[in-house]
């Protein structure tokens, strides 16, 4: 009996580890729904809005907490609204971009590194203010307006 057990069971359960994206139910009650990936944000630059979502798939991102870092450069990236619904974000790479407005980073209280190299339409004194907040944790171009 043991012998019949282990051989439909070790089968059984290997088919349920491939299906860990399926919902899975027996007689209409819901054994196993996977995690479904986040989506309530708004991000009005589409460059970044595709960055984020981009994050999200590949990070496996169910809730806006689990967002701790973001890597968004060479994009295109102009405007950084709606950033902070991602209050856990620690690190962000924004280089080599076109951010003119970095207000919005100075609103997430748990970001400890950033980068904003070759973005040469950051105003200086958002990049001084910024670097006070994060300890001089800020990566930047010397070419900013004054």
């Amino acid at each position: 009996m043991k012998k019949f057990l282990a051989v439909i069971m070790v089968p059984t359960l290997l088919l349920l580890c491939g299906c860990d994206r399926y919902q899975v139910k027996l007689n209409d009650r819901e054994l196993y729904s996977p995690p479904v990936l986040f989506t309530d944000y708004k991000i009005p630059d589409s460059s970044l809005n595709s960055c984020i979502k981009q994050t999200i798939i590949d990070q496996k991102i169910t809730s806006a907490e689990q967002l701790t870092n973001i890597i968004c450069t060479y994009g295109g990236i102009n405007d950084l609204s709606g950033l902070v619904r991602f209050t856990q974000l620690n690190s962000i790479n924004l280089s080599n971009n076109e951010i003119i407005d970095i207000k919005p980073l100075m609103f997430l209280g748990e970001l400890k590194q950033v980068n904003l190299a070759g973005n040469p339409n950051i105003k200086c004194k958002d990049l001084e203010a910024l670097s006070k907040l994060l300890l001089n944790k800020v990566s930047s171009n010397e070419n900013c307006l004054q």
